[in-house]
């Protein structure tokens, strides 16, 4: 499997359609035009660390925002009850059949928004074309 962002947030707005079939899930960060409620899916800060061999370890953070109408007078019950719900439904992502596990999970509510932000890490390799040793008598490793 080829892991990419890209397949990293079908799946995620995937999960959030199973739980929340009618509410829109965009991955554009812009909002004009979009109808609440609705979900936002944003990459926040990411990083790699180094693993043995070819392999790496990259760390993705996620932001899931949750708007709904202003208006509303049970907004705020509205808010916690979706994140209860992400808290069950993203406990791990599948991605192409693999499930990855989700960490640093926590939500908070924020100018009438919430913010459900996580950590996807996924340990990831590139091709390495360095050629196998068939035997140790065989390899000379560049001393003659």
């Amino acid at each position: 499997m080829t892991f990419t962002i890209e397949k990293l947030l079908d799946s995620i707005c995937g999960s959030l359609k199973e739980i929340y079939p009618d509410i829109p899930t965009y991955s554009n960060p812009s909002k004009q035009g979009t109808l609440v409620p609705c979900f936002f899916v944003f990459f926040m800060p990411t990083n790699t660390e180094n693993r043995i061999g070819c392999r790496f370890m990259r760390n993705i953070g996620i932001d899931i925002v949750y708007l709904v109408e202003n208006s509303d007078t049970d907004m705020y019950d509205q808010l916690v009850s979706v994140a209860d719900q992400l808290d069950f439904a993203l406990e791990f992502v599948s991605c192409e059949g693999i499930k990855l596990r989700t960490y640093d999970r926590e939500w908070k509510i924020d100018e009438d928004e919430l913010h459900y932000q996580f950590t996807v890490k996924a340990v990831v390799s590139h091709p390495d074309d360095t050629p196998a040793i068939v035997s140790a008598e065989s390899y000379e490793g560049g001393i003659k």
